[in-house]
């Protein structure tokens, strides 16, 4: 959950953090918040742990560098990461089942993993579009409209796709859909 909220805020916290500090005080705050979420997520033995990593490593690369857009390339490098696991066929029933039950739909819907792989192709799509808007947003948008995108927009593609996943499997079994 934390980590959730971390990743949430992330981009209006770098362009604040950039904006009203230099970036070594930026990236030792953001070093210091992902070792809290390393230690945290490692505590409750969450697999998750490995993104609070890149988030640490990509700061202390911004640290030793000088450079911001080293912090803002961070979400790209999670989504990119996100989008190679999906196109791997065996790491992917995990992962989506794990994202359908962050917000308790399998239960909500009686939808077995078994259901959620059958469309992988679906899944994979939605990560690589979103890899796409990142490198998007970050290169032609506003710092602002790119924090927005980090924190929030990207849950739509997936949200959308998880929609058009559902629509589509209940067309093959021939459900109604609601």
């Amino acid at each position: 959950m934390i980590l959730t909220i971390f990743s949430f805020i992330y981009g209006p916290l770098i362009v604040w953090l950039t904006d009203s500090f230099s970036i070594k005080i930026s990236s030792i705050v953001i070093l210091i918040l992902s070792a809290v979420l390393i230690i945290l997520n490692y505590k409750e033995k969450s697999p998750v742990w490995i993104i609070p990593l890149v988030y640490f490593i990509i700061s202390l690369s911004a640290l030793v560098f000088g450079k911001t857009i080293l912090m803002q390339f961070t979400p790209l490098a999670i989504s990119i990461g996100v989008a190679f696991l999906l196109s791997m066929k065996n790491k992917t029933p995990f992962m989506i089942q794990n994202g359908f039950n962050r917000f308790g739909f399998l239960k909500k819907k009686g939808i077995t993993i078994e259901q959620i792989s059958s469309n992988i192709r679906i899944w994979t799509a939605a990560a690589w579009v979103n890899v796409l808007l990142h490198v998007l947003f970050l290169i032609f948008m506003s710092k602002w409209i790119w924090a927005f995108y980090v924190s929030v927009g990207w849950y739509a593609v997936f949200v959308l796709a998880g929609i058009f996943h559902v629509y589509i499997w209940r067309q093959r079994v021939g459900m109604k859909v609601d």
